[in-house]
């Protein structure tokens, strides 16, 4: 028997149908993680009788998508090689399985155009797109026009990048390569395709040649020299990325020379990225390296461009099917929420919609009728508002026009191919905020979004985003949450983010489960701390990575586990009536070098506009630790030691938050960062400064639970009166009206709690109305 260890982190343990998993779209994807090389088999069958399996195949990479639907029924399927096999797993497939059927890579280059262009547009679209763009997309083409003219004036021609000194002996020289390179060969692609789209759109030759000039200069560059995949991956990829579109929309305008430049340069680079994602570990069993997130996308696209001229481009092509069609997306799952979080997930999911709208505009394989695209944008709109100030859990979250202009343009991708219509105001919302905000110099690329700019038309509706009737919304996939009073409306929204996520804390990730986000009337009252000075770099790696920078607990100054699978959170027993809003965060895992038990009780008085939060902790035997409540603004906190309470008030906006703590206890009020960010980057007067409160109970008890309660106000919201009391050895809070017992460590219940008449018992199973209470 071949052994497995099993593990909740998908990327530790990739096998997939896990065990007793219902499929949500038909065919699944099967994959597995073995220590050893293949070839490997793989058997399905309907029954655990293998003697007779549907599927029956050999194949030399641990992943295999079949090209047919299962009917419906109880499958079991197991994994081998030429000696032994390892468990039997079982999955179900039912009425309610989405069927998704996706052809051979040979099908899709048969189905595929002979001719130039292919990638969102053939010849033969080219008459009606050229006369809908110009109805449908007119300020889209008068910025495209105006950059393809201001893009004729520059140098079509750019020099080979600088080598990278070594960023382990010295960040900031290695930095000051690094930045301007990425950015520098980024821009100067990217002009390349949108010289190449202004000729597609009016057939003028000017735009072409130009296009062409600069993929040829760049076709002079060393595949294997400081802009190799191993050495500068970013220089690498920003000739992947937009060339191979500008390549194949002014293709007609080549030379023969610089042709063959062109696809020697495009044969050289693939072979280098599929070896980097298929050779040095396989991507999405082995390997789940952001940046591979983003070649898997560019060198299928530079495969179908180039296919005719590189022997290779197909068998590239087999091997991403499974891995594009099935296994993706790696960083999330169904329900569409994205465990980078909203900054990256923006990159890494647009990214993949150049493939998806290929894909589906060349051959008609349609991938975004798979629930996580229309899911996604549903995540977005409740997880990331418009105006929000501060967008985070994970890396980025400065408020940019690009940022905002990104999101939007995201959302009406998804929008217009999934038929979404109801999030047109939630994109206009974004476009409109873009207007007033600070365009990044290096950031501003040219052109316009191609897969947007060529989407298809999509007409306004009425219709309702699906949760918007009610305050909680929870994305357990990827451990996110989001109470919401009105998302619509930001003078009158109260906004709670939350992240607790069985993705870990590793990639753009940080150790902060169980954190949260607060936005009261438009205002970001509480936001985690620091700022992306560069991965890696000492505010970074010492700072933002820690759970010190954000809104958990830490145990006496400990984090959470850094930098690790096993650091794993969830969202658990989401409730929610007229009266209520509850959840539970579970980070047990992320503190288990210190703790047993680390669980963070959430639950939103409706009328009140409060919050009351109970963290719930039990020390492991044998090591002492004191909970720290930590919360951060940009404003400072006021604090009244006596009734342990502080306060915060940002532009009419107003957080006050009371301890039911009746012990000794102390508040620790901090600003700025340990390390501080290094400043190099055009963006640093966004950096502005951040203040810190930590409450602290004196006595290291082996278990407690801490109850806080923060009440919130805005324009329309009036401020709840708070007061915390003690009854024996219960904590109290009175809340207006309502009231709330905090119970000791060991009680069969965490708190009772009494809304509006009606009472409410917390315990390990969720919240739920007492007995005797309707």
């Amino acid at each position: 028997m071949i052994h497995e260890e099993r593990h909740p982190h998908p990327h530790v343990d990739p096998r997939f149908p896990r065990d007793g998993d219902t499929i949500p779209h038909n065919p699944p994807h099967f994959s597995w993680k073995p220590d050893m090389d293949g070839p490997y088999r793989l058997q399905v069958r309907k029954n655990n009788d293998f003697h007779d399996p549907l599927i029956d195949v050999t194949i030399d990479d641990p992943v295999f998508l079949p090209e047919q639907a299962l009917s419906a029924g109880t499958y079991h399927w197991r994994w081998g090689n030429t000696s032994d096999w390892a468990d039997s797993f079982s999955f179900s497939v039912n009425e309610h399985s989405l069927t998704v059927e996706i052809p051979s890579a040979e099908d899709w280059l048969e189905r595929t155009t002979i001719s130039h262009p292919r990638i969102y547009l053939t010849a033969d679209d080219l008459a009606g797109f050229r006369e809908r763009v110009g109805q449908d997309r007119q300020a889209d083409l008068e910025k495209l026009i105006a950059d393809a003219d201001e893009l004729l004036t520059e140098p079509q021609e750019m020099r080979e990048p600088k080598f990278l000194p070594d960023r382990n002996r010295n960040y900031a020289a290695f930095w000051s390569v690094w930045y301007p390179t990425m950015w520098g060969t980024r821009q100067f692609v990217k002009g390349a395709e949108a010289l190449a789209l202004a000729y597609l759109v009016t057939d003028d030759k000017r735009y072409g040649r130009a296009a062409c000039e600069r993929m040829a200069s760049v076709a002079q560059w060393d595949p294997e020299g400081s802009s190799y995949l191993g050495h500068n991956d970013e220089a690498h990829m920003s000739v992947i990325w937009h060339g191979p579109h500008a390549c194949d929309w002014a293709w007609d305008l080549f030379t023969p020379e610089e042709r063959q430049a062109v696809i020697e340069q495009y044969r050289r680079r693939g072979r280098i990225t599929f070896e980097h994602m298929h050779d040095s570990g396989h991507y999405g069993i082995t390997r789940f390296d952001s940046h591979a997130g983003r070649e898997i996308v560019f060198l299928a696209n530079l495969a179908f461009v180039f296919h005719e001229h590189v022997e290779e481009a197909k068998s590239w092509l087999e091997w991403l099917r499974p891995v594009l069609c099935g296994m993706w997306p790696s960083w999330a799952d169904n329900d569409g929420s994205w465990a980078q979080g909203p900054s990256y997930g923006t990159a890494y999911v647009t990214i993949m919609t150049m493939f998806a709208s290929m894909l589906k505009g060349a051959t008609g394989i349609d991938l975004y009728r798979k629930p996580f695209w229309k899911n996604h944008a549903r995540w977005r709109y409740f997880i990331f508002p418009p105006y929000a100030e501060w967008m985070g859990f994970g890396d980025h979250s400065e408020k940019w026009a690009d940022t905002w202009n990104n999101n939007a343009n995201l959302v009406d991708v998804v929008s217009r191919q999934t038929g979404a219509r109801e999030y047109q105001g939630y994109i206009d919302a974004f476009r409109e905020e873009a207007k007033g905000l600070r365009q990044v110099k290096e950031r501003k690329m040219p052109g316009v979004l191609a897969q947007l700019f060529t989407a298809p038309y999509r007409e306004d509706s009425d219709w309702t985003v699906e949760g918007r009737d009610q305050v909680l919304n929870v994305f357990e996939d990827a451990g996110w949450a989001a109470f919401r009073t009105d998302p619509d409306d930001r003078d009158r929204d109260i906004a709670m983010i939350f992240r607790s996520s069985p993705y870990g804390a590793i990639s753009h990730s940080h150790a902060n489960n169980n954190d949260f986000i607060l936005h009261v009337g438009g205002k970001v009252m509480a936001m985690p701390s620091g700022y992306y000075a560069g991965y890696g770099s000492a505010h970074h790696a010492h700072w933002v990575w820690h759970s010190k920078s954000h809104n958990c607990v830490t145990l006496s100054d400990a984090s959470q586990l850094m930098r690790s699978p096993d650091s794993t959170g969830k969202v658990v027993a989401p409730y929610e009536d007229a009266r209520i809003a509850f959840l539970c965060g579970i980070a047990d895992a992320s503190y288990r070098d210190r703790a047993d038990r680390c669980r963070r009780h959430i639950v939103y008085l409706k009328a009140s506009g409060c919050f009351v939060m109970v963290d719930e902790f039990v020390a492991k035997t044998g090591v002492e630790s004191s909970l720290q409540w930590n919360i951060h603004s940009w404003n400072p906190f006021h604090v009244d030691e006596l009734n342990k309470t502080f306060a915060l008030v940002r532009d009419g906006s107003t957080l006050e938050g009371t301890f039911l703590c009746q012990e000794n206890s102390y508040f620790s009020l901090t600003e700025g960062w340990d390390p501080p960010p290094m400043a190099r980057k055009s963006t640093d007067d966004d950096w502005h400064n951040q203040y810190h409160l930590r409450f602290t109970p004196v006595v290291m008890e082996r278990s407690r639970n801490l109850g806080v309660v923060l009440a919130t106000s805005h324009a329309t919201q009036s401020l709840t009166d708070v007061s915390a009391g003690v009854d024996g050895n219960v904590e109290t809070a009175t809340i207006g009206d309502d009231s709330v017992r905090i119970y000791p460590p060991g009680e069969d219940k965490l708190a009772e709690l009494v809304v509006e008449g009606v009472t409410y018992v917390m315990d390990d199973e969720g919240i739920k109305l007492a007995q005797g209470s309707s």
